[in-house]
């Protein structure tokens, strides 16, 4: 499970992303007003994962809390 800090007005925009790749991952908001979120990424699909993430890096204000 990997944590992420966002932009909290952009939690659903990563799961709009995200939710366009079946199976590939499950975003969980774990805290609205922080912008926290995590990711239960599909096996052999974290490469795929990050490259989307980092893409959409600037626009979420994405940092990583946890792997």
């Amino acid at each position: 499970m990997h944590r992420y800090l966002i932009d909290r007005r952009q939690i659903h925009y990563l799961r709009f992303i995200i939710e366009a790749y079946p199976g590939m991952a499950v975003v969980s908001t774990v805290d609205s007003a922080l912008g926290l979120v995590s990711l239960a990424i599909a096996p052999g699909c974290e490469p795929d994962i990050v490259r989307i993430l980092e893409a959409e890096r600037e626009t979420l204000k994405l940092r990583l809390v946890s792997e």
